[in-house]
């Protein structure tokens, strides 16, 4: 009797130690995400503000100056994202990394024309992220492109012009991603 108390109590501390990572795996694909479509959200609606909630300040300054450069230049990004792989994630305390490949098709857009001054590319990014834990949440810290590659394809997706600042609002909701795309 007193075997099988203790065999259920190791069983049931085995289970809420595993079910802590998954929570916190699904918050940071979560995050992952948020910040991947909003790349597509700056894009169309030219805001950046929102990244603040979760990419550190450091990040977020970074994409308000990438974004400023196209503006400056006269120009704006529009993207699809066509598959988004997630590598285990290896958790150290209050931090996690992950290593993702992501599949984009992008173009830049002239703003006074509203045509494209680029054919629409697909290109595969393997990227590295580093998170922090507040709170509840995470937040990213760190993000380094490890690869980069042109992937030659007839079937080049090619993202719309059309796209309004509510139409981006639309698509972009920070509970749920509104399109579907692979996840791995």
């Amino acid at each position: 009797m007193i075997k099988t108390v203790i065999v259920c109590l190791c069983l049931l501390s085995v289970l809420s130690m595993a079910s802590v990572p998954i929570s916190d795996d699904k918050k940071i694909k979560h995050t992952l995400l948020k910040y991947n479509y909003g790349i597509i959200k700056m894009g169309r609606s030219g805001e950046t503000a929102f990244f603040k909630e979760f990419v550190k300040e450091e990040v977020a300054m970074k994409l308000q100056v990438w974004f400023e450069s196209w503006k400056f230049n006269n120009l704006t990004i529009v993207a699809a994202i066509n598959d988004l792989r997630f590598s285990p994630i290896v958790y150290n305390e209050s931090n996690a990394t992950i290593t993702t490949l992501e599949n984009w098709s992008f173009s830049y857009v002239d703003l006074t024309t509203k045509k494209y001054a680029l054919n629409p590319v697909n290109i595969l990014y393997k990227m590295h992220y580093t998170l922090q834990k507040k709170g509840d949440d995470w937040m990213i810290v760190a993000i380094k492109r490890l690869e980069e590659k042109l992937l030659e394809t007839s079937e080049t997706h090619t993202p719309s012009l059309n796209a309004t600042k509510k139409q981006a609002e639309e698509d972009f909701v920070f509970s749920e991603p509104q399109k579907k795309i692979k996840t791995h």
